[in-house]
């Protein structure tokens, strides 16, 4: 993979991070899941934001996977 190719798609994945990581914080209402981890969720009162809170943690972990693999 080219330079240029390899830092778009990390521009690419850290976009999708930063998004992830804001849908947490508003599902959240703070960003305490940051150092909680995914077990945070379980506190959550709405089962519909817990499956949301997991949904955005799971892209989380698969954009960190793929960051480790370039």
């Amino acid at each position: 993979m080219s330079v240029s190719k390899s830092k778009n798609l990390e521009r690419k994945l850290d976009n999708f991070a930063k998004e992830a990581k804001n849908e947490l914080n508003n599902v959240c209402g703070s960003s305490l899941w940051e150092s909680l981890g995914f077990v945070y969720f379980d506190e959550l009162e709405d089962s519909g934001k817990i499956a949301k809170a997991n949904f955005y943690y799971g892209q989380l972990q698969i954009i960190n996977e793929i960051k480790f693999s370039i």
